[in-house]
């Protein structure tokens, strides 16, 4: 079973805000204290926008439904009236469009109401102004929340004003599916294992760089092995993150690797994992040739362990090694990531 680690929700809170593109949010919170950012907390925010949506009147569209009727009205559907009329009885089925608030941005809204109030962990007046916003919304259904979903979402000049709702939302449920993997349930901490860990920093530091500076492109880079012969069969190469700067031949490969313990130990000395340092100096080698090219893999840990290690191989390629305090205060973690690639 894979060790879990505990990383606190305020920071795991802001990562995800990146993640789901936006960033606003941790810019909204900055004046907050960041030990009351608890799960809790987050909840009453959702309270908060669920009560001004209700209060400005919730967004009505137009729903398609069919149902059995004795005339015509909308569109009939022939296959689904068939049988009516081969038993000759005097019923159609028709499809209309009704002007509805049961639509998707609603119905996430009721939906998280009540895991909310369901949630024995969180405070109990949270809960009960849960289940009080939560019966507001009769005419709204309940529906199966998934990742998939919220990726579907899509905003628009007669809907944006649900887009902090809809983020708080997708926040609590990807909170919710972290604490409770396990089986485990913290107001204040995330529990996560390696792989769950590596996979939100990775996507985390993709987009923080992507929305922090302008300086530098980002994407990720799959790359062509420098061989002759069959390749058919060699591994594909993708990089988690790789910075091309916009004006200069210059570029910077990332790669994020969390670990419980950062060292590995072989005939009785401590060294750094070496499978993560062939893959990024396997990166390294097959940059363009007259690029100046550094290499950094950022470990994120759960201590108060914080350091940078630099490696010249010539005077064009470069490799850093650096740890990430997930620890710390946002402010910190901003702050070493930004001083991580522009040494500031």
């Amino acid at each position: 079973m894979e060790q879990k680690f505990k990383v606190p929700i305020r920071n795991v809170f802001c990562m995800l805000s990146y993640v789901n593109e936006f960033p606003e949010m941790v810019n909204q919170l900055s004046a907050v204290d960041e030990a009351l950012i608890t799960y809790d907390f987050l909840a009453q925010q959702f309270i908060f926008e669920s009560k001004r949506l209700l209060r400005w009147g919730i967004l009505k569209d137009y729903v398609s439904h069919a149902e059995e009727t004795g005339f015509i009205s909308g569109k009939m559907l022939m296959n689904e009236s068939l049988p009516y009329i081969v038993q000759k009885r005097p019923v159609v089925v028709c499809e209309k469009d009704e002007y509805s608030a049961n639509i998707l941005f609603n119905q996430i809204m009721r939906t998280t109401l009540r895991a909310l109030y369901q949630n024995p962990h969180i405070e109990e007046n949270t809960r009960k102004e849960c289940y009080v916003l939560w019966e507001q919304l009769t005419e709204v259904d309940d529906i199966y929340l998934s990742r998939e979903l919220f990726i579907r979402i899509q905003f628009a000049r007669h809907n944006v004003y649900y887009k902090r709702m809809i983020h708080l939302a997708r926040l609590l449920y990807e909170l919710k599916l972290l604490s409770h993997k396990q089986g485990d349930w913290s107001l204040f901490t995330v529990e996560m294992s390696e792989t769950e860990m590596n996979r939100l920093f990775e996507r985390f530091l993709y987009h923080f760089y992507r929305i922090e500076q302008g300086e530098y492109r980002v994407r990720s880079e799959r790359m062509t092995w420098n061989l002759t012969g069959n390749q058919a069969f060699l591994p594909t190469m993708l990089t988690d993150i790789t910075l091309i700067h916009r004006h200069e031949n210059k570029r910077i490969v990332i790669d994020a690797k969390f670990y419980k313990n950062m060292f590995q130990r072989l005939y009785q000395k401590n060294s750094y994992h070496s499978h993560n340092l062939y893959q990024i100096f396997t990166y390294l080698m097959h940059q363009p040739v007259k690029a100046d090219v550094r290499g950094i893999l950022i470990y994120p840990a759960t201590d108060d362990t914080e350091f940078t290690e630099l490696y010249e191989w010539d005077e064009r390629i470069t490799l850093e090694l650096c740890s990430l305090n997930l620890d710390n205060s946002w402010d910190k973690i901003r702050s070493r990531l930004i001083s991580i690639v522009f040494n500031k």
